[in-house]
């Protein structure tokens, strides 16, 4: 039924298009925080929509319309019809197992997951929240605050615990935009929530931005999840200097907005009051993070830290791997948390019933108890430990030693406006560019491969594949590359925020060809590549350049293969982030940790034999098989 009504609205909101420009500012600017063009048609309709449901809304809880928020979108002047505003009425009360948020379900489907990305937004499942609500419950608090409460599902969670466990605690909840607060009031007002008890007291606040009016003795939060190079450089200084004076912690540049709200919420908090917040995983893996470690370490007491099983899909559709956060404000000495990795999800009687710290196994995962203070000296806080040090790594008789002590790696190059700089053979012939351009590879998923070389980037460029990356270097251009490089100041290209800092715009930031590139972001396959055609990959993947030594040695492609290896490719998720659906993301310095086997320590008997298994591979080009018998040799080696 949702899934028809969302149809139902869209297919409405293309009749409104296009839309009369200019539009108002307010309409511009929150199509811009949500990182849509208001020119773009399609972006059009997703606002039309928007303003469909949101006037639909609107009629339904006319009733309380004196609090209904105001929103941009107001600006479009548009009106539900009566027969869309009944549909969506029907929808709210909505009685399925699958309809716990029926009105958020809508606007996800009205907005899928891409179009939210910018913004951050990702949902909470419905036991996921449940699980988070229930913990807090626990000591009964005077007042819940859903920090960035979005549609509304943990404020919907926590009126049904309350009312079922006779509970007469205030809920609270603050969010920047007005629309996703117009539509957790009417899930209140009109759905099956009605039954639940007050409407909670919403605010339109801008968390990070503002001072908090109420101080809550229990807080939830699923913060936006957008990069730092997003983030407006005066909120971050404005953050760094906050939690500089509040908690004594210098904050990286780097920080995401996750980051950002987590500090807050531990400066905000009072001493004793819980919190129950999703974190993305990076936040506590990523040197970026360390602010936030810092924060944890020691001004809460963790009680648990919960991820998922790397095959799990948690958080629907979201490329970000998160974990879930219990703590509460205030050190304890000698605390001593839980680590528990679900490999499914539990009811929310079994999840609590395992944090007592009893249960030395799980039905649904496993559970480890630790100290909190170990955490101190720990740089990865879930998928590796403590940082390895090289002279940790000289192990097995001399064999193995860290990639960076065999090669140089560095980010490939960043375009900074992929659709200007990244090319098609019909592009560069069309405005005669061949002499301005060099090969290239841009998508991990065009090179399945362990090898790249001439017979498969020409099959690329054959399948109108961007291949060539236009390669200025600053100096004044010829007549037709002007015209080019004006047709791309015409779509704004030379506004964009990477190229804005270069001396020249269009000036393309230098690479040497390297002998070696990596699948920077993967999901479930990552692979150091061969460069046998000569490309210089933009920055979707790692460039790795054997040092001197390896080079000259012959060994380029030994290194290649026993990089490949099981060994060194089970250990990313050491010293990698770690993402939602197995996806893995490696940053060049922490690549430079990876545990590799040195090819130039191998006994010459070794070292031939590894070079006849490359030669057959590229007779029959099985990389399967490859590496099962690279694996071998080397299970052999380090016997």
């Amino acid at each position: 039924m949702l899934k028809s009504l969302a149809q139902e609205i869209i297919a409405q909101a293309v009749t409104r298009l296009p839309l009369r420009q200019p539009l108002d500012r307010a309409v511009v600017d929150f199509a811009s925080i949500q990182g849509w063009d208001v020119a773009d048609r399609e972006h059009q309709k997703l606002l039309v929509s928007l303003a469909l449901l949101n006037s639909a809304l609107f009629k339904l809880t006319s009733q309380e319309s004196a609090s209904f928020f105001p929103t941009p979108l107001d600006a479009l002047g548009i009106e539900a019809p009566d027969r869309l505003t009944h549909m969506i009425a029907d929808a709210a009360r909505g009685q399925g197992p699958a309809e716990f948020n029926p009105l958020g379900d809508l606007y996800t489907l009205i907005v899928p997951q891409a179009r939210r990305r910018l913004a951050g937004q990702f949902w909470t499942g419905e036991r996921i929240a449940e699980w988070m609500v229930a913990w807090l419950l626990e000591t009964g608090p005077r007042a819940i605050l859903d920090v960035g409460c979005g549609a509304g599902s943990f404020l919907l969670k926590a009126a049904q615990l309350q009312k079922e466990r006779g509970l007469k605690t205030a809920l609270y909840g603050l969010d920047l935009s007005t629309l996703l607060l117009n539509i957790t009031r009417s899930a209140f007002a009109t759905g099956r929530a009605a039954g639940f008890g007050p409407v909670p007291e919403l605010f339109a606040k801008d968390y990070l931005n503002e001072e908090q009016a109420i101080e809550p003795d229990a807080i939830v939060c699923n913060p936006p999840y957008t990069r730092h190079h997003h983030i407006d450089g005066g909120l971050k200084e404005r953050m760094r200097s906050l939690i500089g004076s509040r908690l004594q912690i210098e904050v990286s540049r780097q920080a995401t907005l996750a980051c950002h709200f987590l500090l807050k919420l531990i400066a905000d908090m009072k001493e004793g009051a819980r919190a129950a917040v999703v974190v993305p995983m990076e936040t506590l893996d990523a040197r970026y993070g360390s602010a936030a470690k810092r924060a944890l370490g020691i001004h809460t007491r963790i009680v648990a830290m919960i991820r998922f099983a790397p095959e799990m899909n948690a958080f629907h559709k979201v490329d970000v791997g998160a974990c879930i956060l219990f703590f509460e404000k205030g050190y304890r000495a000698e605390n001593r948390f839980l680590r528990l990795t679900l490999e499914r999800l539990p009811s929310t009687g079994e999840l609590l019933a395992s944090l007592d710290g009893e249960q030395e196994s799980l039905s649904f995962g496993s559970v480890a108890v630790e100290p909190q203070d170990y955490l101190k000296h720990t740089d990865k806080w879930l998928t590796g430990g403590r940082a390895t040090s090289s002279a940790s790594l000289i192990l097995d008789g001399g064999h193995v030693a860290p990639l960076k002590s065999l090669a140089k790696i560095v980010r490939g190059i960043a375009t900074g406006a992929n659709d200007f700089f990244v090319l098609s053979n019909e592009t560069v012939n069309r405005h005669a560019l061949a002499r301005e351009v060099v090969p290239t590879v841009h998508r991990n998923r065009e090179v399945r491969d362990l090898v790249l070389d001439s017979k498969g980037w020409q099959a690329l460029s054959e399948a109108g594949r961007r291949v060539w990356l236009l390669y200025l270097n600053g100096e004044e251009p010829e007549p037709h590359v002007r015209d080019y490089i004006a047709q791309g100041e015409a779509r704004g290209f030379h506004l964009r925020s990477l190229v804005r800092k270069r001396r020249r715009w269009y000036a393309m930031e230098r690479r040497e060809v390297p002998a070696i590139f990596f699948t920077l972001l993967t999901r479930g396959n990552p692979r150091f590549i061969l460069n046998r055609a000569g490309v210089r990959p933009i920055n979707m993947f790692l460039l790795i350049y054997p040092d001197r030594r390896i080079v000259d040695g012959g060994a380029v492609e030994l290194l290649w293969a026993l990089l490949n290896s099981t060994f060194s490719i089970s250990r990313l998720h050491s010293i990698s982030r770690t993402y939602g659906g197995n996806t893995l993301k490696v940053e060049p310095r922490e690549m430079d940790n990876l545990p590799v086997i040195d090819p130039l320590r191998l006994p010459d008997a070794v070292r031939r034999q590894l070079g006849a298994l490359i030669s057959d591979y590229n007779r029959h080009r099985d990389a399967r098989r490859l590496i099962d018998q690279v694996d071998a040799l080397v299970g052999r080696l380090l016997r």
